[in-house]
């Protein structure tokens, strides 16, 4: 087969991939951007006033604060409770290793909704915690409408995400290498941060970004169990859609949403690509 005949059926098995994108995908973002610059029918700014007013007013950077600082809580908090997970299930032929990505995996088998409700019974003024606190003599906990819910309940619907990235990478390390250095008298701790930790970090910002994209576009879970206090831009646009109907303000928190996105994803890219250069 020649050069030419080659590149016409790479072409052709890729077109409907790039079909695909492009309607579902770069469609959809450039109606997103157009919608920015239209005249609002509800009346709210539109264009670059749009763009002006969440750049200068403080109750939106604000909101876009707390969806940042809540999006890296997250993302950590994901981490630090998933590395462990990961590592034994990359490490262990055990057949606790099963059940354990079975209860990893689980979760992302429940709807997003349903998910959400269970923790409103869990977490509740009468939910189970508070249930067994009161039964033991202590004060019930306030634990949803506010950060501490939201908190916990996005961290249980993301930590498989991080669990399945970390463990892809550590199952590919070469236990060689920790061995040595554990033979070597480096402490568990030295091989961990010296050794493991720096052949994992390709793992480790996948993961990290990954969680902290979906954790900035965290809605369902934000609106069944935060409350007013726990605003975040996802549930901002929603409400500039069905309430406000300032559909032109919408659009442009969305795109300034989505400018995050892809920057963040622009620059995971150049790193790893840089570190394995």
């Amino acid at each position: 087969m020649s050069a030419s005949q080659s590149r016409k059926t790479a072409v052709a098995l890729l077109f409907p991939v790039l079909a695909i994108l492009a309607v579902f995908l770069v469609l959809p973002i450039i109606y997103v951007v157009a919608s920015s610059m239209m005249a609002d029918v509800g009346g709210g700014p539109s264009g670059l006033a749009a763009y002006l007013k969440l750049a200068t007013d403080p109750y939106y950077l604000l909101v876009f604060f707390q969806t940042f600082v809540f999006s890296v809580g997250i993302t950590i908090a994901t981490l630090v409770f998933g590395y462990p997970l990961a590592s034994f299930i990359a490490r262990t032929s055990a057949p606790e290793r099963a059940f354990v990505i079975f209860i990893v995996i689980a979760p992302l088998l429940i709807s997003m909704v349903v998910k959400a409700y269970g923790w409103q019974l869990i977490l509740g003024n009468q939910g189970i915690v508070n249930t067994i606190l009161t039964a033991l003599g202590f004060a019930p906990a306030r634990l949803i409408y506010n950060w501490t819910g939201v908190v916990i309940a996005t961290v249980h619907v993301l930590l498989p995400f991080a669990v399945i990235s970390i463990a892809g990478v550590l199952s590919n390390l070469d236990s060689s290498i920790e061995e040595s250095a554990a033979v070597l008298g480096a402490s568990p701790v030295r091989v961990f941060f010296l050794v493991t930790l720096p052949l994992a970090v390709n793992g480790l910002i996948t993961a990290a970004t990954f969680v902290f994209l979906l954790a900035l576009g965290s809605f369902v879970t934000i609106l069944m169990l935060g409350g007013n206090g726990t605003m975040v831009v996802p549930l901002l646009i929603y409400q500039q859609v069905t309430i406000t109907y300032n559909q032109a303000f919408a659009s442009a928190m969305a795109t300034v949403l989505m400018a995050i996105t892809l920057t963040l994803l622009f620059t995971q890219f150049r790193f790893l690509r840089r570190r394995d250069a």
